[in-house]
């Protein structure tokens, strides 16, 4: 992986002129995850629309792009890294399969989690529409933190009322950083058992 790219599968639309607008696109989708990758929040942020909305696939909720750089900033504190491949071009939308690695993920026992990312631009060329869909049988983040939630709640309740009050992730760089400081410590507590 280079610069957040992996193998790139070039897919195009039948009937539709591509060659430089794929090349382009190519170019700021590298730009764009070498930025993700080196955490440069003001980098990233650049890339969007100020009327940018981020969808998950199967829930209501939508986030705009003030939310996004809370969460920009827990993949730096979790020191996330992305990539992408199989860049598929179909008229206005730009579809990409995408892999997130993380130390928060690593504590737990998640290799990696994989999705298939959709695009809408503005006029500008701006990120105005993501859509994340996970891959089929994705492993839940949720569901392999439970035996470090169970530990925390009877070694290290005041952190985790803090880090996780009412069973909800606060997603910040500072969130970040403690969960991974309780995740080592329950880690280790598991290893000496």
């Amino acid at each position: 992986m280079v610069n957040g790219v992996g193998s790139i599968t070039r897919k195009y639309v039948p009937g539709l002129r591509i060659d430089r607008a794929f090349e382009q696109l190519e170019k700021k989708l590298t730009r764009y995850f070498k930025s993700l990758n080196s955490h440069h929040i003001g980098e990233i942020l650049d890339f969007f629309s100020e009327d940018f909305q981020l969808h998950f696939s199967g829930y209501d909720d939508t986030i705009d792009k003030t939310a996004l750089k809370s969460i920009l900033a827990w993949d730096k504190g979790v020191n996330g890294k992305v990539s992408f491949q199989n860049l598929v071009i179909n008229n206005e939308l730009v579809t990409i399969d995408f892999t997130e690695q993380n130390d928060f993920f690593r504590l737990i026992g998640i290799k990696e989690l994989k999705a298939t990312i959709t695009y809408a631009f503005d006029p500008a060329g701006k990120i105005l529409k993501q859509t994340y869909t996970p891959f089929p049988d994705q492993p839940s983040f949720q569901e392999y933190m439970k035996p470090a939630v169970q530990w925390a709640k009877s070694n290290r309740q005041d952190e985790l009322n803090e880090i996780y009050p009412n069973d909800q992730m606060i997603f910040n760089e500072e969130m970040a950083k403690r969960w991974l400081i309780l995740l080592k410590q329950w880690k280790r507590a598991s290893e000496s058992s």
